[in-house]
């Protein structure tokens, strides 16, 4: 049924009528500029914003028959509203605290973008520096490190992680290198792992791809199955990888164990040894997680939502990949991992960006809202609202409108 919009004078202002107030989301304290008005003193806070009227949203024949009776009723001088309560003044400072929240958040993952581009470019020009000057490859590499150690100390790892879910495809090995290094160093901060052991992994992760930079796009990309030289071709990058890293720093013992073993499955079904249990070093293991689940959902085939990444390695990984990292890297990304689209329960469409610690399951959210620009997108805690999800989504179920949004890549925005 289509829905017409009526002018509607502030002192006719009912509990239940659907409303939109014709300010952007940052003049007024609700959560959406559309709501239905649940109780007077939502009415009393409206009055107090200046308006004289708002939109009531009805379906057609309704608006015209209460277009006709507004026409028909003289114009009353409009009441001086009353003085908002101690009770209505708290809620409105809450409120702008959570908008000042908001805007500083954005603020944030705007940062954290540009640092993470940034440290792209930087892995990216360390793969050149491989052949001819392994030293300065490691510095770049070294360099990568400390941005991701910066942006984790700065803004935390919540919002460094909605980096590596933000949809990669295609765009070239150095985002996966730098996508696991990142999963690699908060799993590590999260298991307790060494400061020092972390570097080193984080290290191993920027370079474990390296050798698929010596195979053929037209095999690495291929969507049909692999002949069983070109399989072969593939499972040797870890060898052709510690080939490329001849450099005295780069070629650091555990660094190459890392890189020769990071295919390797705890029940020996790995390549390209067939190592088994305590024979892969910790650290590979942890380097093993992190680099499955963002193939899961950056590979360069089928991609998989974050949720459903996290059920197929539990699924299908169970027993190859360490049980106590897989859980830990559940407890970092959520229960509705970092990255996810959900539909919350009053039917909005979401983008989990944190998890909260008291609820697993009331992450923090971005709400799609088409009447509030992208770059002021609300965030909200589930908890807090008293909303759920759900259910997960896929991204290629939404309209395009709605995943461009909340997409979080705001560079050009």
């Amino acid at each position: 049924m289509a829905v017409s919009e009526v002018r509607l004078p502030v002192e006719k202002l009912e509990v239940g009528q659907s409303i939109r107030l014709p300010l952007s989301w940052k003049e007024h304290p609700f959560l959406f500029s559309r709501f239905t008005i649940k109780d007077a003193q939502q009415i009393a806070i409206i009055a107090k914003l200046g308006l004289k009227y708002v939109f009531l949203q009805a379906d057609s024949a309704s608006a015209q028959l209460i277009q006709q009776s507004l026409q028909a009723e003289p114009s009353p001088s409009s009441p001086e509203p009353e003085e908002p309560s101690e009770e209505q003044l708290v809620l409105l400072r809450a409120q702008e605290q959570e908008r000042q929240a908001t805007i500083d958040y954005h603020r944030q993952v705007r940062r954290c973008e540009q640092a993470y581009n940034k440290a792209l470019e930087q892995l990216k020009a360390a793969y050149g520096y491989l052949a001819a000057s392994p030293d300065r490859a490691f510095a770049e590499a070294s360099s990568v490190i400390g941005t991701v150690q910066e942006q984790l100390e700065t803004h935390g790892e919540q919002v460094l992680l909605l980096q590596v879910s933000a949809n990669q495809d295609g765009k070239g090995l150095h985002y996966h290198g730098l996508n696991v290094c990142v999963l690699a160093m908060v799993l590590g901060r999260a298991c307790d792992v060494d400061p020092a052991d972390v570097r080193l992994v984080a290290m191993a992760a920027l370079f474990h791809d390296v050798g698929k930079l010596r195979i053929p796009h037209s095999i690495l990309n291929k969507r049909i199955p692999l002949t069983k030289p070109e399989q072969a071709f593939v499972d040797a990058h870890p060898k052709m990888a510690l080939e490329m890293l001849k450099g005295a720093a780069l070629g650091h013992k555990r660094i190459k164990q890392m890189v020769a073993n990071h295919h390797e499955m705890l029940d020996g079904s790995g390549y390209p040894q067939g190592l088994k249990g305590e024979a892969i070093c910790t650290l590979t293991q942890l380097l093993s997680v992190a680099n499955e689940y963002d193939h899961l959902i950056n590979g360069s085939h089928k991609r998989l939502a974050p949720h459903l990444a996290l059920a197929y390695l539990f699924k299908f990984r169970r027993g190859q990949l360490n049980p106590d990292f897989m859980q830990s890297l559940v407890k970092v990304l959520g229960l509705y991992p970092i990255g996810s689209l959900v539909r919350l329960s009053n039917d909005a469409v979401a983008k989990v960006v944190s998890v909260d610690e008291q609820d697993q399951k009331s992450p923090r959210v971005i709400i799609y809202d088409p009447n509030v620009p992208r770059r002021e997108a609300r965030v909200v805690s589930l908890l807090e609202l008293g909303l759920k999800v759900q259910e997960p989504l896929v991204d290629a179920e939404l309209p395009s409108s709605i995943r461009d949004y909340l997409s979080l890549n705001l560079g050009g925005a």
